[in-house]
């Protein structure tokens, strides 16, 4: 049986990075979706009562601190970017001008050009000369709500609404958006994750590369000795994926983030070949508007069949960069230190270093495209099993409206071992492909359940052809349910 599951081991593994990006970037793209429908009424943070009024008509603009001050007012209210640049700095002009107002629309500019900070720099000198000035105190905490400032951003919402609430229905509007910040600032911190469940089928449960060699021939031309690989097991079974993270806000951009994700197929008439993989973290985060960095302490258990296969701690760090906002580019790498379990694996223990780079673009009409390279390199207790990873990765994310969504990528693998095995004379190289598509029916959504079908097919090619190269397909129909 050692020699039949060889390569499960280096199987389990490589397929737990494929599996942990597609989970992770599901997980992200649902906070972020959510996020969004709670945002998406809440860009306009202007209606607190004003006294100045625009019926479409054009006015003439005296050249008075009075008449440009009102009309940079105006500008920065119905976000008439280039208008506010003009009044701005004509408004600079005057020796008597308003602070305040200058502030307010050096702020705005600042904002919507993305300079986050000086935007919080600018609204803090408002607030500074007028600290009950709501619509500053407004701005200020959308600007640390979109920075993830969150504990201050929270304080100045709440602030503002016990500041408007016995103004009654001119604030209602005002009321809406401030709570439809404090909500997202909730979901924020909040438990978030998802479960998918469903029925399974494998072509080849035990990757069998179904050989038959002939050994020795006698002189009839009957064969004396071969050798047999046995064949493909199909078979159902359950599939599952789950995910959970949440995220604590500490001071600043500063924060305590912790994620599991627990995935694995169940085969009841095949119990030997059952997998589950639970990989768990907890530390440090630190995220803005345009970058994030998480630094944390892992734990991973692998089992195979009704036992234990390994076992791994490690430390995991990540970075994210957003150049702009159609453009992500993110770093992860990670060390574990893996020990197996059951005997027949244990001179696979050894450490695992991962590194993995993706960049993602949005283009028109809803589409997004990743890519990147990945490395990975695993020590073993006998250096047989020692390896060299090199791999490449590529896919595509798109929303078919509210209808379908599709997560389709493939990757690429090239696995070089260490050294010469005596006993397969020969040393080993495996090449793997992976083709994944996740769809998903959120126009079949009941219950809060969506319908979704995943779909896996993996070719590996090996140096020992006989045993280690195989084809697999997988399927499952599951109902997702997130939250």
């Amino acid at each position: 049986m050692a020699s039949t599951f060889a390569g499960t081991a280096a199987a389990q593994t490589s397929g737990n990075a494929d599996t942990r990006l597609r989970l992770d970037q599901s997980l992200d793209n649902q906070n972020a979706e959510v996020e969004r429908q709670l945002l998406k009424d809440a860009d306009d943070l202007d209606g607190v009562p004003s006294t100045i009024e625009i019926d479409g008509k054009t006015y003439a603009v005296a050249n008075t601190v009075s008449e440009v001050g009102e009309a940079l007012y105006v500008a920065v209210a119905r976000r008439q970017w280039p208008d506010v640049r003009r009044f701005l700095q004509a408004y600079l002009a005057f020796e008597d001008r308003d602070p305040m107002l200058v502030a307010y629309a050096r702020g705005a500019l600042a904002r919507i050009a993305g300079k986050l900070r000086e935007a919080e720099r600018q609204y803090r000198t408002l607030l500074g000369l007028q600290p009950d000035f709501v619509p500053g105190q407004l701005e200020l905490a959308r600007v640390l709500f979109e920075n993830h400032k969150d504990r201050e951003a929270r304080r100045l919402f709440e602030a503002a609404r016990a500041a408007l609430s016995d103004d009654g229905d001119k604030a209602a509007g005002v009321l809406r958006t401030i709570d439809s910040f404090t909500q997202a600032l909730a979901n924020r911190r909040g438990w978030q994750g998802s479960i998918a469940l469903g029925p399974g089928y494998s072509s080849n449960l035990n990757q069998s590369s179904a050989s038959y060699t002939c050994l020795l021939t006698g002189e009839d031309g009957t064969c004396l000795i071969d050798r047999k690989v046995p064949d493909p097991i199909e078979a159902t079974g359950i599939n599952f994926e789950s995910s959970i993270s949440r995220r604590i806000p500490l001071r600043g951009h500063s924060g305590i983030t912790g994620r599991v994700l627990f995935y694995g197929d169940i085969y009841p008439d095949h119990g030997r070949y059952s997998q589950t993989t639970l990989t768990t973290q907890l530390g440090y985060d630190y995220r803005t508007a345009r970058t994030s960095f998480t630094l944390s302490p892992t734990f991973d258990i692998g089992s195979l069949g009704p036992d234990i296969l390994y076992d791994a701690v490690g430390i995991r760090a990540e970075t994210m960069v957003n150049p702009s906002a159609t453009t992500a580019i993110q770093i992860e790498a990670s060390r574990r230190w893996f020990t197996y379990r059951l005997p027949s694996y244990q001179d696979h223990d050894g450490a695992l270093i991962e590194v993995l780079l993706t960049g993602w673009k949005v283009l028109p009409h809803g589409w997004t495209v990743f890519a990147g390279p990945d490395f990975s390199a695993k020590d073993a207790d006998d250096p047989v099993n020692a390896y060299r990873q090199y791999g490449l990765r590529l896919g595509v994310n798109k929303q078919f409206g509210q209808a379908v969504s599709l997560l389709a990528f493939a990757s690429l693998r090239q696995r070089d071992y260490r050294a010469y095995s005596e006993l397969l004379e020969a040393k080993r190289r495996d090449r793997e492909q992976n083709y994944v598509a996740n769809v998903r029916f959120p126009a079949l959504r009941f219950a809060g359940l969506t319908p979704s079908l995943l779909v896996q097919h993996s070719r590996v090619s090996s140096t020992v052809d006989w045993l280690y190269s195989y084809r697999k397909t997988s399927l499952a129909v599951r109902m997702d349910y997130a939250f």
